[in-house]
């Protein structure tokens, strides 16, 4: 099964909001979308519509079971999009972090074994590169790094594929990089100067188009709704996840020696 982790050392570089876009374009399409939330913060499963307070299964059993097969007692249907089902996440999930026990790694993809039904699934990372974004690299197939025009953002870059490097030598040797998605683009020299720095650095890498700084962003995040809900002022930012959405379903008939790799 597709499965793409969506990750980046640093925050605030718009992880999440690709991930909802990206799902939300899906859904659109029809097809069954599966949301894993790796992130203690649980800004994904709130946006989905979901309580992480809730007394409900979630990432953290599913990892803590260490049993195969379980991660589908921790799926919830989203509080909106008919496609999208979600795995949410709550703050004990940064007690993972710590865990060091023999076969660690493992445990999401333990959890996911077997698991059907869906088109695509995917991980929402924590901004670290520490042992949840290993569980979350474990259990992918690809790995997408979302990455906004900072030097402080391009840096972590650079910290993740090393670390998808290091998982896919002992862990997963499936484990692919699928491109670069540049988030929070807009009209400043900055800006223009360091996405012309990572286009240069990664080429063939960087997917297009890139997502432009929009606040109906924060405001669907605040809504906990699809940024294609607001109309003419979301269909910028929807169009764009639409296309990110096509380069994800893309990734379904690669094979291995098309997959664009990154010294």
């Amino acid at each position: 099964m597709l499965t793409v982790a969506f990750t980046n050392q640093k925050g605030g570089v718009g992880k999440t909001s690709t991930v909802v876009g990206i799902a939300a374009a899906l859904d659109r399409r029809g097809l069954r979308v599966l949301c894993i939330d790796l992130d203690p913060q649980a800004d994904l499963t709130q946006w989905l519509g979901l309580d992480p307070l809730d007394d409900v299964r979630n990432v953290n059993d599913a990892v803590y079971a260490d049993t195969r097969g379980i991660a589908a007692e921790a799926i919830q249907h989203a509080g909106w999009g008919a496609g999208i089902d979600v795995i949410g996440s709550t703050l004990d999930l940064a007690e993972r972090e710590t865990d060091l026990s023999p076969g660690s790694e493992f445990r999401l993809a333990k959890a996911l074994d077997g698991l059907s039904g869906y088109d695509v699934v995917l991980i929402d990372c924590p901004p670290s590169i520490g042992r949840l974004v290993v569980l979350g690299f474990v259990a992918a197939t690809h790995v997408v790094v979302v990455t906004e025009p900072s030097a402080a953002s391009l840096r972590g870059v650079e910290n993740v594929l090393r670390t998808r490097d290091v998982v896919a030598e002992h862990y997963n040797r499936k484990l692919q990089l699928a491109g670069i998605v540049v988030n929070h683009q807009n009209r400043t020299t900055e800006s223009a100067l360091r996405v012309a720095e990572v286009a240069e650095v990664y080429g063939a890498a960087v997917w297009e188009p890139y997502v432009p700084a929009r606040a109906v962003v924060a405001a669907a995040m605040g809504a906990a709704a699809s940024v294609a809900d607001y109309g003419a002022d979301g269909k910028p930012v929807a169009e764009v996840y639409d296309a990110l959405a096509e380069r994800v379903l893309a990734l379904q008939t690669l094979s291995t020696p098309s997959t664009v790799e990154v010294s």
